[in-house]
């Protein structure tokens, strides 16, 4: 059985290499780069994060931030297009009777130059030397990571342990955002009002607890059994139903900001308006979903013990 160094070292140059591909992807133009370059990139992280133990802080630390900082402003750009592109396709699917068909080609063309202006941002982050200062630290580190002692414990019982961990830290975070769930909803999801902005950051926590939990079960995948798979499979789907719920407060935002224009017609906005309430409704069932898989995750967790 390997021990703990040596499994992350191969994680940490597997997901360098996933980096790179994504990066060169991302230069070429090839569709959905941009996503797969903060894949890489959240799972760096989230290896640095989970074993911290094994690594000296002072040396990855530093790393962790720079990442955090390009994945954070290549996501405003993904959320842009994401709100951008997913308003387009309800503008395509929504009933525009009584509505002048040239109004909604102009809502979908303001959407397209949203789209257009968010790819600026990550031609500028790729640009930056500050990307490229990123891209040396991480060198430096894949070629020697400065391992603590703990690196020689064994792999598999260190690796659950850290699991174990990780899933306590997303308990927390979904205990604080049930109450202010309870807080927004009253009686329950379904009560009247929508969700506040404060509820959905907290969500979003929740989100990014599971996808660590997730991040860290296919580290360990390589050493663990059929309880991590179980782990992996059940955070990987609360990750995918809260994300719908991320994306759907996107819309909605763009939407509203749309709605808000003094260019759009009051026939535009009420369209737009009843597509923001068929958001909400939407957000509404994901998190029902998505408070069950959360509870599915947990019991996945404790079978760890």
């Amino acid at each position: 059985m390997p021990d703990v160094g040596t499994l992350v070292r191969q994680r940490l140059a597997d997901q360098q290499q996933a980096l790179r591909d994504a990066e060169a992807a991302v230069r070429s133009g090839q569709p959905g780069a941009v996503h797969d370059l903060r894949v890489a990139m959240r799972r760096l992280r989230s290896l640095l994060a989970t074993f911290r133990p094994v690594f000296d802080a002072s040396v990855t630390e530093p790393v962790r931030s720079e990442l955090k900082a390009a994945a954070g402003r290549l996501g405003r750009s993904r959320d842009a297009e994401v709100a951008a592109d997913h308003t387009d396709h309800l503008l395509d699917g929504a009933d525009i009777a009584g509505l002048d068909e040239e109004a909604v080609a102009g809502l979908q063309a303001r959407l397209r130059l949203d789209a257009v202006a968010s790819e600026d941002v990550v031609d500028e982050t790729l640009a930056s030397t500050r990307y490229a200062a990123l891209t040396v630290l991480l060198d430096d580190l894949v070629s020697d990571p400065h391992l603590s002692r703990k690196a020689q414990r064994s792999a598999r019982a260190y690796a659950r342990k850290r699991l174990r961990r990780e899933g306590r830290r997303l308990a927390e975070r979904a205990r604080a955002a049930r109450v202010g769930a309870d807080a927004v909803h009253g009686s329950g999801p379904r009560g009247g009002a929508g969700p506040s902005d404060d509820h959905a950051a907290l969500l979003h926590e929740v989100r990014k607890a599971a996808k660590r939990l997730r991040y860290g079960a296919e580290t360990a995948s390589p050493v663990s059994g059929r309880k991590v798979r179980l782990v992996r499979k059940r955070a990987k789907r609360v990750q995918s139903l809260i994300g719908q719920h991320h994306d759907a407060v996107m819309t909605r935002a763009t939407l509203r900001h749309l709605a808000l224009d003094e260019a759009v017609g009051e026939a535009a906005a009420f369209l737009l308006g009843h597509l923001d309430a068929d958001e909400q409704r939407t957000m509404a069932t994901l998190e029902e979903r998505a408070w069950r898989a959360v509870d599915d995750l947990q019991h996945a967790v404790d079978a760890l013990a």
